[in-house]
């Protein structure tokens, strides 16, 4: 499974270049505004009755340990809410400077991420190793991947020219894509370290895969790489106002509000209409435009309402877990595995009821074989 694990993070990269047109953002209204009302869930077969499924044990102190390293803090202190009467101002103020996307650096380098390839497509399998071997900890995972029990070699691979062999072309140069993409979230705003939120964007990616597979539907080519940026509206947000955004995550942490109503209230849009502006700024396609956009309220997403539900379930699923740091803990407005109106949606595209206890056993064994890949990733080894 790891090694699985692994073959999907090689893997999600080619994805990005079959792009579909861009559309056009859609940005919350502000607090008070009028609301459309959502549409209406579909209707499913209903859901056999379970007995309640228990949440994962995780660990207090290395979830609080986790928020810390992402928001550059040695001790978790108090935040102290201060008073808003211009939420139209800053709206205004968030907007524009989302508009200039293009002219904010780290922002720039974090679409040029996901939009280009580190090689052209036709590099030759010299010219990968040649820039394979300028970088030892990428030396390093390529030789992991290529002794891994999923390639099976039948003797131990020690050079780089005959892993790049065996893996391929292809899958090297995205494992490559994946590590940098690692390696340079500390960096993508400042005074954050979101190597921890990429964590949990990778494992809610991995999971929405694996749960497509269980629940035997149809693969979604682009599933993968939507669910790997259905946050990424988190980092955009605490790249154009930093210390309003640090207070927000603190003052979620400590039980002020959910995260969406801050954000609402102190920068008048939410990182699901920031990652709206970003994907659209990258031409990311429709389909990674509605996960990111409504991957909180699935029934809400006018398209792709499969892709957003098993995102939503995965997202669920690896906060469940505390698999990096999705910006907020779960707390009891999340529901239970079993209630998720995501559930729905899912079950009307696979055309029957899915035992959710055993599906929930499975989903569990998978986490556990994810783990050790998703620290060696988050560490850089």
């Amino acid at each position: 499974m790891i090694a699985a694990f692994q073959s999907r993070v090689s893997s999600w990269w080619w994805r990005l270049f079959s792009r579909a047109p861009a559309r056009t953002a859609v940005v919350a209204e502000p607090p008070g505004a009028a609301e459309t009302p959502a549409p209406a869930a579909p209707t499913a077969p209903a859901v056999a009755s379970t007995a309640p499924i228990p949440r994962p044990q995780v660990s207090r102190d290395e979830l609080t340990k986790t928020f810390l390293d992402t928001v550059q803090l040695t001790t978790l202190h108090p935040f102290v809410p201060v008073s808003v009467s211009d939420v139209a101002e800053r709206r205004a103020r968030t907007l524009a400077a989302l508009e200039n996307i293009q002219q904010i650096p780290s922002l720039q380098s974090l679409a040029k991420s996901f939009t280009q390839a580190i090689n052209r497509d036709d590099a030759s399998v010299a010219e990968v190793v040649e820039a394979v071997q300028k970088d030892p900890a990428l030396c390093v995972r390529v030789l992991r991947m290529a002794n891994s029990a999923f390639v099976s070699p039948a003797e131990r691979i020690e050079d780089i020219l005959s892993a790049v062999q065996m893996l391929g072309v292809l899958r090297v140069r995205k494992v490559a894509q994946a590590l940098f993409t690692m390696r340079d979230a500390h960096a993508s705003a400042e005074g954050f370290d979101w190597r921890h939120l990429w964590v949990h964007g990778l494992a809610t990616a991995a999971i929405a895969e694996e749960l497509e597979k269980k629940l035997r539907l149809p693969p979604n080519p682009r599933l993968y790489l939507a669910a790997l940026l259905h946050d990424v509206g988190k980092i955009v947000l605490s790249t154009v106002s930093p210390e309003d955004y640090r207070g927000i995550l603190l003052e979620a942490w400590n039980g002020g509000h959910r995260l969406e109503t801050l954000e609402a209230a102190r920068l008048g849009v939410s990182h699901s209409d920031a990652g709206v502006i970003f994907a659209n700024h990258c031409g990311l396609g429709a389909e990674t435009v509605a996960v990111i956009a409504h991957h909180n309220q699935p029934s809400a997403a006018p398209e792709h309402q499969l892709a957003v539900s098993l995102v939503s379930v995965a997202n669920f699923v690896s906060k469940s877990y505390g698999l990096g740091f999705s910006g907020a803990r779960l707390d009891e407005s999340d529901g239970e595995f079993e209630t998720l109106p995501a559930w729905a949606v899912i079950m009307l595209h696979a055309g029957h009821q899915p035992d959710l206890a055993q599906l929930a056993d499975e989903l569990r064994a998978f986490v556990e074989q994810l783990k050790p890949e998703l620290k060696s990733l988050r560490e850089g080894n």
